[in-house]
């Protein structure tokens, strides 16, 4: 309720600073009915009302940030060549992870994707897309994981840096500001066996994987982290195995079948999930 009356507020507000033209509608519609033809002026002034009312709505999302994911919906995330990828190109289930090396919580969730790996480790992939959500100090180490990638390292780069960035106290995790310098970080890296010569070089073109995982995850409403789609269906937060592994299931069982059906597996996703997925989450203002 707060939400819409905070919405017809800032509506009013944008209606009163543009003055609609219609003002003299009910004049002009007088006039037709005395025998003027004035209905093409109604509809293109109504059409033009229209078109204001849509860049309302518009800046409205913004402000308000855009609608939320649909946990029964298939939405397309497709996979860029540049994302980390852990486990089979060929698997029946992506999961595409949107996370941050500073965000707490995808820290706790790094055991829980671990044990999804090793129990599936032929039907599921991780893809991984980087969402930064605490700025600057969070691209130093998305840049060297993304280089350590290029050499095959990927995995033990990020469990390094998840081990030694966050401890577990009382349930929760909680952050080793000392472990996040530069030159620990570096240290983490050589020891996960990432040839340093080549790491600066590879770094350069990891920019990419940032601009790309934000263009990929926000249309679907993707804004925070940990964020996870399972075959195109959306998983808020630390979720515990249990509400992956009934996903995986499903969607394992959803891919057997359209294989037995001639769907290529290797194409199974591609086809299947990016092509025929929404695109976006809807605005909070559609129906």
């Amino acid at each position: 309720m707060r939400t819409l009356c905070l919405s017809l507020a800032l509506l009013a507000v944008a209606c009163q600073k543009a003055p609609s033209k219609l003002d003299d509608v009910p004049k002009t519609a007088e006039a037709g009915a005395a025998g003027g033809a004035v209905s093409g002026d109604v509809e293109a002034r109504l059409a033009k009302v229209e078109r204001k009312l849509g860049k309302v709505i518009e800046v409205l999302d913004q402000a308000m940030g855009g609608g939320e994911p649909d946990p029964s919906a298939t939405y397309s995330v497709a996979v860029d060549p540049i994302d980390p990828v852990e486990g089979p190109a060929d698997a029946k289930v992506t999961i595409i992870e949107g996370f941050e090396f500073l965000c707490p919580y995808c820290a706790m969730v790094n055991p829980t994707m671990e044990a999804i790996r090793e129990k599936y480790p032929n039907d599921v992939r991780i893809v991984s897309k980087y969402l930064v959500i605490h700025g600057q100090p969070a691209l130093p180490p998305a840049m060297m994981a993304c280089a350590a990638a290029k050499q095959g390292k990927y995995s033990a780069v990020k469990n390094a840096f998840w081990n030694a960035f966050f401890r577990i106290e009382n349930g929760r995790p909680v952050m080793n500001q000392d472990q996040m310098n530069p030159e620990n970080m570096k240290t983490l890296v050589q020891n996960a066996g990432v040839d340093m010569g080549k790491l600066e070089g590879d770094m350069k073109e990891c920019q990419k994987w940032i601009s790309s995982s934000q263009q990929a995850l926000q249309p679907v409403g993707a804004n925070g982290t940990p964020a996870f789609f399972v075959n195109g269906r959306f998983v808020n937060g630390a979720q515990p195995l249990p509400a992956f592994e009934k996903l995986i299931q499903e969607e394992i069982a959803k891919a057997d079948k359209a294989i037995a059906d001639g769907v290529p597996k290797a194409d199974f996703y591609n086809r299947e999930i990016v092509a025929k997925g929404e695109r976006r989450v809807k605005s909070k203002f559609e129906d």
